[in-house]
């Protein structure tokens, strides 16, 4: 299974980019005009977030970000498998780059972070390219974890390494050696996490406290990475956002971390993956968002 998931993505990751986009765009689109879930938490999602706007400014949105979701989609096995001059040249930022050395001329190493949001697969891999990067992932169930782990590890500065105490442990290991670290900062983390709820958009979330703690150990930077998604498989843009030293204080670090995720998203709110249950834990007593959908 593993096999034929591998050179079925090899497949597929050959593919060009406008085709590509075109299917994410074709699904995308099904997924605005057919029923579904993955609609109807979006929808919910930025009616709740955004109470000030327009209901056609969000159906515009929704729709938007739907789209933009499909092609993270269908995008990431050319990430993963395509040709590396291809690859190469999505990479190819020099001012940014630049801005990357930049930070980790300070000899603390960084922490990136990287918000599911525009080509987030691609965000890794540019920095993964500039220098060592050891990137905490999910694991995911069955063949495609092996499939996805081979893709993410393509770039030889790349170290992905999972979400438990070995892998936080590698994290500290990389950042005394004063190399990269990266991070996902919006998933609603599992309960045997260290967490706090923190407001997001008015709403408590339940944040991961480990990217303050990181920071606050290591005297490590904190920023923020999105490789925006350009129109009309036109290729990619990268974009640098410093976290306030703010985020290091152990009662309101987390709060500082979704107030810095708000500036990205508002910046870009149609690339963002609002399909994503991102409040499904609550505080004692609080009531279910999710409920009836």
């Amino acid at each position: 299974m593993q096999t034929l998931l591998r050179r079925a993505l090899g497949v597929v990751g050959a593919l060009p980019l406008p085709l590509l986009h075109a299917l994410g765009w074709l699904l995308g689109s099904l997924l605005w005009l057919v029923p579904n879930k993955l609609r109807a938490i979006t929808e919910l999602h930025l009616r709740l977030c955004f109470p000030a706007w327009t209901a056609d400014a969000r159906r515009q949105v929704a729709r938007a970000s739907l789209i933009e979701s499909a092609k993270a989609v269908t995008e990431a096995p050319a990430i993963w498998f395509g040709a590396e001059r291809r690859l190469a040249r999505w990479r190819n930022d020099a001012e940014t780059a630049a801005q990357v050395r930049r930070v980790l001329a300070g000899g603390k190493g960084a922490i990136w972070l990287t918000p599911h949001m525009g080509s987030w697969e691609l965000a890794g891999q540019f920095l993964a390219a500039i220098g060592d990067i050891t990137l905490l992932y999910k694991p995911q169930k069955g063949a495609s974890d092996a499939v996805i782990l081979a893709g993410r590890r393509r770039s030889a500065g790349a170290h992905p390494v999972p979400t438990n105490a070995a892998g936080v442990k590698e994290l500290l290991g990389a950042l005394r050696r004063g190399e990269m670290i990266g991070l996902l900062p919006d998933h609603d983390p599992p309960e045997s996490s260290s967490t706090r709820f923190a407001p997001l958009f008015g709403i408590d979330a339940n944040t991961m406290d480990l990217v303050g703690k990181l920071a606050a150990r290591m005297d490590a930077p904190v920023w923020l990475i999105v490789a925006e998604r350009l129109p009309w498989a036109r290729g990619f843009r990268f974009h640098l956002q410093p976290v306030s030293d703010a985020i290091r204080d152990e009662a309101n670090g987390t709060t500082v971390l979704n107030q810095a995720l708000e500036r990205c998203i508002q910046a870009w709110p149609s690339q963002y993956w609002w399909s994503y249950k991102r409040f499904r834990r609550r505080p004692p007593g609080g009531a279910d968002p999710y409920a009836g959908l």
